[in-house]
C-alpha cells in the first residue's frame, strides 16, 4: 500500500500542479477538491508531512518546519499556511481516506508590489510642450514580482486602460486635455498606484507662467520700495531745506 501511495504521489508531482502565488507574510489557502466525509487527511509539503489526523485513532498533528503556522479544516481538509516565507516554496499534495487526491498546489513566493516605488517618468527628460511625442514609463523594471500587469489612467477621473509598462503620447490638443497621468502596476498578490503625474505638455507652459507672476509680483515690491525709498528721502531733504531757509531769514 505505501509502495502504492508512493507511486501516486509521484504521479501527482510530475502532473501539472495548481501554482499557488503568494509573498512574505501573507497566507497560502489550499483547497482540496473533495466532497463527503473525512475519517483520514494527511497534508505534505516537499514529499515530507506537515499535517495528519485519522478520526478515532491519531489526533491532529502538526510537523516539520511549518509547525506552528497551519491550519487544518478537518470538516473540508482545507489547509492553511499562515506568516509565509520564501522558503515555503514547493510542492503540497493531499491525501484523503487513504487516498492521494490529484490535486496538488505547486506554492511559489513573488515579491510584493507595496514594497516597490511605482512613479511616472516622463522620457526623454527634455520632454515638453514643444515635443512632438514623449514616453511614460511606469517605474523601474521590478524583478521576481511575477507576471505584471500596468494599467493607465489620463487625468483625475478617466478610466483605467490596460497598457504596457511604457507607453508613448502624442502632443495633440486630445493629449492636453488632460492635466495628469497615472500608473498602476499588479501581479499576483498585489497591486500599487502612483501619484498622478503632471501631463508633460502643460507641465513647462505651468511653470513658465508660474516664474512670471513670482517675477511680475517681485518686481512691483521693488518698484513700491523704490517710490517708498525716495519719498522717504524727499521729505528729509525738505525738511533740512526750510530749516536752512529759516535759520537765513534770521
Amino acid at each position: 500500500m505505501k509502495i502504492i501511495n508512493a507511486v501516486l504521489l509521484l504521479t501527482v508531482s510530475l502532473a501539472a500542479a495548481e501554482v499557488q502565488y503568494y509573498g512574505t507574510g501573507g497566507s497560502l489557502v489550499l483547497r482540496p477538491k473533495f466532497s463527503g466525509a473525512i475519517t483520514s487527511i494527511t497534508w505534505k509539503h516537499k514529499g515530507n508531512i506537515v499535517a495528519e489526523w485519522i478520526k478515532g485513532s491519531v489526533d491532529l498533528e502538526y510537523l516539520g518546519d511549518l509547525k506552528g503556522r497551519l491550519d487544518l479544516n478537518l470538516t473540508t481538509g482545507i489547509l492553511t499556511v499562515n506568516n509565509m516565507m520564501k522558503a515555503d516554496q514547493g510542492l503540497f499534495s493531499v491525501e484523503i481516506n487513504n487516498k492521494v487526491l490529484p490535486d496538488a498546489f505547486e506554492a511559489q513566493w513573488i515579491d510584493n508590489l507595496n514594497d516597490h516605488k511605482v512613479v511616472v517618468i516622463a522620457t526623454p527628460l527634455t520632454c515638453s510642450s514643444q515635443s512632438p511625442s514623449c514616453k511614460l514609463r511606469c517605474g523601474e523594471e521590478i524583478k521576481g514580482a511575477g507576471t505584471i500587469q500596468y494599467f493607465w489612467k489620463k487625468g483625475e477621473n478617466g478610466s483605467w486602460e490596460q497598457g504596457e509598462r511604457l507607453i508613448e503620447i502624442e502632443n495633440t490638443d486630445e493629449t492636453r486635455r488632460f492635466k495628469t497621468f497615472t500608473c498602476r502596476a499588479m501581479n499576483q498578490i498585489s497591486d500599487k498606484e502612483s501619484k498622478p503625474e503632471e501631463n508633460p505638455f502643460i507641465l513647462i507652459e505651468r511653470v513658465l507662467f508660474f516664474k512670471i507672476v513670482i517675477k511680475s509680483v517681485a518686481l512691483l515690491f521693488l518698484l513700491i520700495f523704490m517710490v517708498w525709498f525716495f519719498w522717504k528721502n524727499w521729505n528729509v531733504l525738505c525738511r533740512c531745506g526750510c530749516r536752512d531757509r529759516e535759520k537765513d531769514d534770521l
